[in-house]
């Protein structure tokens, strides 16, 4: 599984429902753009929902957004983005909102 986006029937924005590898690379191929993501929803830890997200705040981060990013995910994706981006370097200009 890569991710699902859900399109709000009224705005503009977009919700992603899980984030597997290569997720971002679909979303280069969309209209979506990732300054009107509202939120990223990760339905459980595994591998095929969660590994694409470094990759998506990375194309996030390069892409200029700046808005508090919310993310809806289990208690051990926080500990692993975190330390995932220590050790790449990886700098987001925007803050993740963890719920």
């Amino acid at each position: 599984m890569s991710g699902v986006a859900l399109h709000e029937s009224k705005g503009k924005g977009w919700y992603l429902v899980d984030c597997g590898e290569g997720t971002q690379h679909q979303v280069l191929h969309t209209k979506l753009t990732f300054h009107s993501l509202k939120a990223i929803l990760i339905t459980h830890v595994h591998g095929d929902h969660g590994y694409g997200l470094p990759g998506i705040l990375a194309s996030a981060a390069m892409g200029g957004r700046t808005a508090p990013l919310p993310l809806v995910a289990p208690k051990g994706i926080q500990t692993w983005l975190e330390a995932t981006c220590a050790v790449t370097q990886l700098c987001l200009l925007f803050a993740l909102e963890f719920r």
